[in-house]
């Protein structure tokens, strides 16, 4: 008999998930009879005793195909890009259970919010499934080590987690923000201000980078009194943005907001204040939510697909549950310049 080796090692020898593993070990149905038996073997060298006098191990043969379970956690903070954000972040949780269906696995879908991330992280922790997939749209840097340390494979979607060795599916957020800049130059523009978001995630960060990237290559200087924090709702950036038009700002005549939700805001209150859009303001955000294409004006907008995005984070979890032992990947998801009633040439009419 071989010395006692950690489970998710023989997990790995194995080339099954540590979930399935513990079925084995504890006599639950979810795996097929060869790999039953395969697991078994190799837990009684390791010195393991099987639960229940092996009562499964010489049951009729089931499908080959294993039933394999995915976690979805997720995660609210202040719920503000979760929910606020029309319907960007529900079409990636619908496309997520499609994908998942058409691959065979189950979606177990679980809600936290920052009140009771101990209680979810050790239910996690004890019951992580076969993978997990993580929306990260709010989740904190401080959180993403736990993440690292699960036996599992892990995938965060909408979020860079930049400086983490995780797998994660996002967009191309400096590209995106760069786009929309060069746009807005193509029109004749000059002066470009940027409607930043007041809450500090990595997508907004990547944003922001962006945005300095295609000032530089238009030859633009990058000015900080034209960078205007707001909250990234729509009724939260226009009621901040009717404050700063009350205080005297003077805007730029194009703006790129970080999202939508802070371009729609703001416009309202550009009209509120007597502006005649697009004519005194060009305005181009980014998601391409489903109410801006049917505001006044239409809203210019980069279109990021929700179902690329889903897509590849369960595909890319389906490949580490493949091959366990690859490196973390990053896949970047570009998006698609809808080009619509907000942005005018610089000096044109509406």
């Amino acid at each position: 008999m071989r010395g006692k080796k950690p489970l998710k090692d023989i997990a790995a020898e194995l080339g099954i998930s540590p979930a399935a593993l513990s079925f084995v070990l504890n006599n639950r149905k979810g795996v097929s009879s060869r790999t039953r038996a395969q697991a078994a073997a190799l837990l009684r060298q390791y010195g393991y005793t099987i639960k229940d006098g092996d009562m499964f191990l010489d049951v009729s043969p089931v499908p080959e195909r294993e039933s394999r379970s995915i976690r979805f956690l997720k995660y609210k903070n202040s719920a503000i890009l979760v929910e606020e954000n029309g319907n960007f972040v529900s079409s990636i949780i619908d496309s997520l259970e499609e994908e998942c269906r058409s691959l065979g696995y189950d979606l177990v879908m679980t809600s936290l919010g920052p009140e009771d991330k101990e209680q979810v992280y050790a239910m996690v922790s004890a019951s992580p499934m076969d993978g997990l997939i993580v929306l990260g749209t709010e989740l904190d840097s401080s959180d993403l080590p736990f993440f690292e340390e699960l036996p599992v494979p892990v995938v965060l979607v909408d979020t860079p987690a930049a400086g983490h060795s995780l797998n994660c599916v996002t967009m191309n957020n400096e590209e995106i923000a760069a786009k929309a800049v060069r746009y807005l130059y193509q029109q004749g523009h000059r002066s470009i201000g940027y409607l930043h978001s007041s809450m500090n995630t990595g997508n907004f960060r990547a944003r922001m980078q962006g945005y300095r990237n295609g000032l530089e290559e238009c030859g633009l200087p990058f000015r900080p009194e034209a960078v205007y924090s707001l909250v990234p709702s729509m009724t939260g950036s226009y009621q901040e943005m009717g404050l700063l038009l009350e205080a005297g700002a003077k805007l730029p005549p194009a703006l790129l907001a970080d999202n939508d939700a802070i371009a729609l805001g703001a416009s309202r209150a550009l009209k509120d204040h007597g502006f005649h859009l697009p004519k005194d303001c060009s305005i181009i955000g980014i998601d391409d939510i489903s109410f801006s294409a049917i505001c006044s004006p239409p809203l210019t907008s980069i279109r990021i697909s929700c179902r690329e995005l889903a897509a590849q984070a369960v595909r890319l979890l389906h490949y580490k549950l493949q091959n366990p032992h690859t490196a973390p990947a990053k896949i970047l998801v570009d998006g698609e310049l809808m080009v619509r009633g907000s942005v005018v040439p610089a000096g044109g009419g509406d």
